[in-house]
């Protein structure tokens, strides 16, 4: 099993560091979905015995898997030319999410699609700087919805819209740039919304 480690700057004077919090989280790696051990540091302050731990953009709260794996999942159905239930997956391990917990999945994130877009394109643009992104992307810009494809209700073509361009930024750009699409999150400051925006969890 592979193994990972994340930490994020002292939280301030006080805090020290006490042990690892630790995660089985499912990512990708290499193409492949990977289960990973990753140690977050876990902080103390000591006067009032308070704690915290690190948290990476890709960890998603009480989820088994990784933001990378939740953006390229919906690019595949939302990018896609047929339906949720038609889909075939990239993965092919038991491991991969079910097909309901990606409509969950695209019902949570939707709201948030508007800033998630702004800020990849933002931090993004300023990763590959002097480069336009442009030249990282396939000609012709992002491809129309398939036949399948159908909004869900009021206001829901815009959100999903916009998820789909976020995730087809991501899904291309991260080749492009030869880097896995968890370390792209990092740059386009991608956080699951409970924590957005980006902030230390207590």
């Amino acid at each position: 099993m592979l193994t990972a480690t994340h930490r994020d700057l002292r939280p301030g004077p006080g805090w020290h560091a006490h042990g690892t919090a630790a995660k089985l989280i499912l990512t990708v790696v290499d193409d492949r979905l990977e289960r990973v051990l990753l140690l977050k540091q876990r902080w103390l302050h000591v006067a009032t015995g308070r704690t915290l731990h690190d948290r990476p953009v890709y960890d998603i709260p009480g989820s088994p898997f990784g933001l990378d794996v939740v953006v390229l999942v919906l690019g595949v159905w939302l990018l896609g030319d047929v339906g949720l239930h038609a889909i075939s997956w990239p993965w092919d391990n038991t491991a991969r999410p079910s097909r309901r917990t990606v409509q969950r999945w695209r019902a949570h994130l939707a709201p948030h699609a508007d800033d998630w877009l702004q800020q990849s394109r933002l931090h993004i643009l300023r990763h590959v700087e002097p480069r336009p992104l442009e030249d990282l992307l396939p000609t012709g810009g992002i491809p129309p919805p398939g036949a399948a494809w159908r909004p869900k209700g009021p206001g829901d073509t815009s959100t999903a819209c916009r998820l789909r361009e976020v995730a087809w930024i991501l899904k291309n750009v991260a080749p492009s740039l030869c880097i896995p699409v968890r370390s792209l999150l990092v740059v386009a400051r991608w956080r699951w919304p409970r924590k957005f925006p980006a902030q230390r969890p207590s």
